[in-house]
């Protein structure tokens, strides 16, 4: 069941005993309000079909400029209007260019405003070695991905972090079903959404070692965007509205930053 079932099936009852207090008359104007909506909605099915072959088409036409950004981003190909003038203009400092834009996709998403409250210091060392992003539309099933492409780097295994939104329809609505992330296997030392905390105890009577509690402490971290909150999937499982409320807030943000 969708988290958007789940969540309106408990207010559902709240409802009912909303309408039950109506006059007769009351009741019948919310009944055509409820008609107009209805007609509402399919006319606004009409412009997300028409949007979504709108955004297909000029996805296609944005590919030329994604692959130049790629190729001088990563110094595979040189811009015109770097030329030996420039170069001499910029004295010592031309020994120090290798080419490219380094930290290009660091420094971008520290520049969204979404993105960088979600950027922590420790993971800014793994982000510096980020090449590219490619976002796209899947259709079986149907939605979007959004891929990450690293460098090897000393922080984690991973070329590619991927984060995969599946959709589906509601109401003639594209509604958010679940989102699946990459698992990331961090090298030691390396993950930046978990830290370890060692606390030590005091000697007891005849040992020579003290003893040590060793615990693992979640940290926030934009890595963290790939261990998306997840649906609860048995319906039994107890989800009461203010639950389900604030997994739909987590998902929504979620979807916000994807």
């Amino acid at each position: 069941m969708l988290l958007q079932d789940r969540v309106q099936s408990s207010g559902t009852g709240k409802r009912s005993d909303v309408l039950e207090t109506l006059t007769p008359g009351v009741r019948k104007r919310v009944e055509v309000l409820r008609e107009i909506q209805g007609q509402h909605d399919e006319l606004e099915a009409k412009f997300f079909e028409e949007r979504a072959a709108l955004e297909a088409k000029y996805q296609k036409l944005y590919e030329p400029f994604y692959t130049k950004r790629y190729e001088i981003v990563n110094g595979i190909v040189e811009v015109d209007r770097v030329t030996n003038e420039t170069a001499m203009d910029q004295g010592d400092k031309v020994n120090e260019d290798h080419g490219g834009v380094p930290e290009f996709w660091l420094n971008a998403m520290k520049t969204n405003k979404v993105l960088a409250e979600e950027i922590s210091e420790l993971d800014e060392g793994a982000l510096k070695y980020l090449k590219d992003i490619k976002w796209c539309k899947i259709e079986n099933p149907k939605g979007f991905k959004v891929d990450f492409f690293f460098d090897p780097n000393p922080y984690f295994k991973n070329s590619v972090l991927t984060k995969t939104y599946h959709m589906v329809e509601d109401d003639h609505k594209p509604v958010l079903e679940k989102a699946i992330g990459t698992e990331i296997e961090w090298y030691p030392g390396g993950c930046s959404t978990k830290r370890i905390l060692t606390k030590k105890l005091r000697k007891s009577s005849g040992s020579k070692n003290a003893n040590a509690i060793i615990k693992t402490e979640n940290c926030p971290s934009f890595f963290n965007f790939f261990n998306p909150p997840q649906i609860p999937e048995d319906d039994d499982d107890y989800f009461d509205e203010e639950d389900g409320e604030d997994l739909k807030t987590q998902m929504e943000q979620d979807y916000d930053i994807g």
